[in-house]
């Protein structure tokens, strides 16, 4: 599999995950103040099964999304601030990931996101 491909499964995991969480939260918001006390509530446990699904597979898929320049994960900060040069942290790097070239959050060098 080649890592534009990786990349971009591992970013679409990404926005998967945080649309899953989204829908998970409103879920819970609804059930609880609309929905009667003795309805089911098994919608809750897949859409939440489905974002960690989502997790995991980011997870997996970010070891191999690495920078050619530095070797670090390109869609994982860690606790360190970005490097200055950058175009901000990991959010950034996720939303331009489709636009062709992003900056590594970590040594500052741009990457070609569609020839890595």
């Amino acid at each position: 599999m080649s890592k534009s491909l990786i990349g971009k499964l591992d970013v679409l995991s990404v926005f998967i995950a945080w649309f899953l969480l989204l829908a998970f939260l409103i879920a819970l918001c609804y059930g609880k103040l609309f929905a009667p006390p003795e309805a089911s509530a098994s919608h809750l446990v897949y859409i939440f099964g489905a974002f960690l699904g989502a997790l995991v597979v980011h997870i997996v898929l970010a070891l191999f999304n690495r920078c050619p320049h530095c070797n670090k994960c390109l869609t994982v900060q860690g606790f360190k601030p970005p490097h200055p040069a950058s175009s901000g942290d990991w959010t950034k790097v996720v939303w331009h990931w489709f636009s062709g070239s992003i900056v590594c959050i970590h040594c500052g060098q741009r990457v070609n996101t569609n020839g890595l």
